[in-house]
């Protein structure tokens, strides 16, 4: 890098030629550096680029400017005059210049303070070239993170996006800035406006935001947050691994009864993404061998022909057996209970035929007793359009079954949102 000699600016003033390439010298534990070239052109008989130098800068920076140019420069020697050169600063010229010289000191020192202090100069000097000023702003930023001064950092960052220096996706490092401060609301919304403005853009989501917004949400038991960002996982993350993990993350984010896990667990078997012993657990008991035996012995038998549930635990093969039995007397009287549940007009009579042949596949039979349940005084209209929906969605009327889970509000509409996410994926919608 060559520091030339300055001279008070006049009307042929000529510019300072300074190149300054950011040298590897390293990275912060917790962040990469952006690596701008700060290097301003030279302009020819410009005289609106004319310099304007103070004559007690130019005193003390030219000696200075002739040990960096030497064949071996001490750069320890060079950063002890670092106060003289920030005291003699008067004009923006001088600040600019006095900004590079200390950022180069930090470069070649290894010393992150000198470079934010050198790069903040920079930026108040009002000098830095307006196609570069988004990459000044990011590398500040990250340095002033790396330095733990989160509202500094967030101030920096955010005009680099602001400036279009997005390339490394700086929204993310703004929302952990909140978190480090335990602002946990904060950093989830910005992390969510993030990525809707990416989406906006038509441009793809950083998976990693994502996966961070579910796991912030849920270690804090923010649950409107976690819903959010598991509608937002699953959308565009539709793995068979990831809806195993977004339906296990929504149920045990607290707050579910049975009839909500059952729902949730019958979400992961259609999308064969019940992926553990506890999903297998939490879906028999919440269909209950009492009430839905041929449910739960399919449910069984499915784990044990994947080896995920073990033949050798007792618990589940005496449910197995007991469900076993249960689902033949069932089957035996099903077709009478459904169509009693058809002429029936009491609600529990119709709904109890509407579960069972959901239960037992019958989605037509299911379909058309749910309809009729809507119609009834007292119906639990959520929990009856949740599993009309997953009765359509089982015979292929995707469009049906989007609008009877949309039609779902209350705590349950975050189960149906991701059921017509999951109609919307099999549809091709």
């Amino acid at each position: 890098m060559i520091f030339t000699r300055l001279s008070k600016a006049s009307s042929t003033s000529s510019a300072l030629a300074l190149a300054m390439i950011l040298g590897a010298t390293g990275t912060a534990a917790t962040v990469a550096l952006e690596q701008p070239a700060f290097a301003q052109k030279k302009k020819k008989d410009d005289k609106a680029d004319a310099k304007k130098y103070s004559d007690g800068f130019i005193a003390v920076y030219q000696p200075i400017a002739a040990q960096v140019n030497g064949d071996a420069p001490d750069w320890t020697a060079i950063a002890a005059q670092r106060p003289a050169v920030v005291a003699a600063v008067e004009t923006d010229d001088d600040r600019m210049i006095a900004g590079n010289l200390i950022y180069s000191m930090g470069s070649n020192l290894e010393n992150r303070e000198l470079q934010l202090e050198g790069v903040e100069l920079m930026l108040a000097s009002g000098k830095v070239a307006p196609e570069s000023l988004g990459q000044y702003n990011l590398l500040a930023g990250q340095l002033a993170y790396n330095f733990d001064q989160y509202p500094k950092a967030r101030t920096y960052l955010m005009k680099a996006v602001e400036l279009g220096a997005i390339e490394s996706q700086p929204e993310g490092l703004i929302a952990e800035s909140y978190f480090s401060e335990e602002n946990y609301k904060a950093g989830l919304d910005y992390l969510a406006s993030a990525i809707a403005a990416r989406e906006a853009a038509g441009e793809p989501v950083n998976e990693q935001w994502v996966r961070r917004g579910l796991q912030m949400s849920y270690n804090n038991q923010m649950k409107a947050e976690l819903t959010d960002f598991a509608q937002l996982f699953i959308t565009h993350f539709p793995t068979q691994q990831n809806w195993g993990e977004v339906v296990a993350i929504t149920a045990y984010g607290g707050g579910w009864q049975n009839p909500e896990i059952l729902d949730l667990m019958r979400l992961a078997r259609d999308a064969d993404a019940l992926r553990d012993e506890r999903m297998y657990a939490d879906y028999i008991d919440s269909a209950d061998y009492r009430r839905l035996p041929g449910e739960v012995a399919a449910v069984i038998n499915e784990g044990y022909t994947k080896g995920t549930l073990k033949r050798t635990d007792t618990y589940v093969s005496e449910i197995f057996g007991m469900a076993t039995d249960r689902a033949k007397t069932d089957r035996a009287d099903l077709s009478g209970i459904l169509t009693g549940a058809r002429g029936a007009s009491d609600l529990r009579t119709v709904m109890t035929g509407a579960d069972l042949a959901l239960s037992y596949g019958d989605y037509a039979a299911a379909e058309t007793l749910y309809t009729k349940a809507l119609g009834l005084a007292g119906v639990n209209s959520d929990l009856a359009h949740t599993r009309l929906g997953i009765a359509q969605l089982e015979q292929g009327k995707s469009a049906e079954a989007i609008e009877s889970f949309n039609a779902v509000a209350g705590q349950r509409a975050a189960i149906a949102k991701l059921w017509a996410i999951y109609a919307e994926q099999q549809g091709g919608m």
